[in-house]
């Protein structure tokens, strides 16, 4: 064999194979595949090679759910109807047709165009399709290509029988009566996909590079025989563990929320209210009635209700401060703000504004900054 001849291996896959062609290489590349398979196989796909394994495209496989689904009863192709465009399919084949799926399943890496298989070419054409397929028949035939095409297209037979013992079922009401029974199944797409999100966090870290994400993750072999599955999904099955984050305390949601741009987190002093009250009880007196006494009672429960309040905001801002280090503060709230911002009894809000944005208070507070 030429040392220069790439190995079929090397020529086929369901993954980017950094072969980088142009457009005027992709004959000769497909060209190139034939006689990696003539050389190592013996033999080039033909007409029936590609239709049966076209045939055994969709976008759900029975068989990722249990190995004991039927042929002619193990995929199915689900049309979204959110757009035109035909769906995504993959290959659930006998693994002796895996070179087969490989090949009109491998991305094409051609400059200026986007990575797309033969199979997308065919289901979903753009401006480089002609040139793709027709690549494709130079080497494989038009008869293949044919083939192929309408295989993709073809509608497959209905799925008529279950595997009941591995299979959820699902009863739902009819609008009319009776019950419809669903069997719920994941999209083949979602387990070829999943490798592609995770094949980051299990590089290796190189010397000067930026740092690799990782995570809780873990994979396993699940299977020593995976293309009786599917050529596009390995033998191997990611798990990773998520931890639900902590529930915040009344406290820490409230500095969330504070950090965030929201309110101040509240005062739940109950005390609070009832010293209002009395404060509010003397205010009312003072004004029938005053002397020394009541006026130094006065401004006693004044200061008291400002030294409690102040005494709240510097340490809810300490407790800020360890959970949102680094954060910047929002607007720091006023003490007449603390002091109202609380559930309060009936007509109690509109007797507490009133006193503590009344003369005396606001001499209070103008008499605490001076000290």
């Amino acid at each position: 064999m030429d040392d220069e001849m790439p190995k079929l291996d090397k020529l086929i896959g369901h993954r980017p194979l950094g072969r980088i062609l142009r457009k005027d290489g992709i004959a000769a590349e497909f060209a190139l595949i034939r006689q990696a398979f003539k050389i190592e196989k013996n033999k080039i796909p033909d007409e029936a090679a590609f239709q049966q394994v076209g045939m055994a495209c969709g976008t759900h496989f029975l068989k990722l759910v249990t190995p004991r689904c039927e042929i002619g009863q193990h995929l199915v192709r689900i049309q979204l109807a959110k757009n035109n465009l035909q769906p995504t399919l993959w290959p659930s084949i006998d693994a002796k047709m895996a070179p087969v799926a490989k090949l009109i399943f491998r991305p094409l890496e051609v400059v200026g165009h986007a990575t797309r298989s033969l199979v997308d070419h065919l289901l979903n054409p753009d401006d480089l399709s002609p040139l793709v397929t027709k690549g494709f028949a130079e080497s494989f035939g038009d008869d293949a290509l044919d083939a192929l095409g309408k295989a993709l297209t073809t509608p497959l037979a209905e799925i008529t029988s279950l595997p009941a013992a591995e299979f959820p079922i699902i009863f739902v009401p009819r609008p009319g009566g009776g019950d419809l029974q669903v069997t719920p199944i994941a999209p083949a797409e979602a387990y070829v996909r999943f490798r592609e999100v995770t094949e980051p966090y299990f590089r290796k870290q190189e010397n000067g590079a930026l740092p690799v994400p990782r995570g809780r993750w873990h994979r396993q072999h699940v299977t020593l025989h995976p293309q009786n599955i599917s050529t596009a999904i390995g033998p191997k099955r990611t798990r990773f563990l998520a931890s639900m984050p902590r529930v915040l305390d009344l406290i820490s949601a409230e500095l969330h929320r504070y950090a965030s741009g929201g309110r101040f987190p509240i005062w739940r002093d109950e005390s609070v209210a009832k010293a209002v009250e009395d404060y509010t009880n003397l205010l009312d007196r003072n004004a029938d009635y005053s002397n020394a006494d009541i006026r130094a009672g006065l401004d006693r429960r004044a200061d008291q209700l400002i030294a409690a309040a102040r005494n709240f905001i510097d340490e809810t801002l300490v407790d800020y401060e360890r959970e949102h280090s680094g954060l910047e503060q929002s607007k720091k709230p006023s003490i007449t703000h603390v002091i109202l911002d609380r559930a309060w009894p009936k007509d109690g809000r509109d007797r507490a504004r009133r006193v503590l944005t009344g003369d005396h208070f606001k001499g209070r507070l103008a008499a605490a900054r001076e000290h």
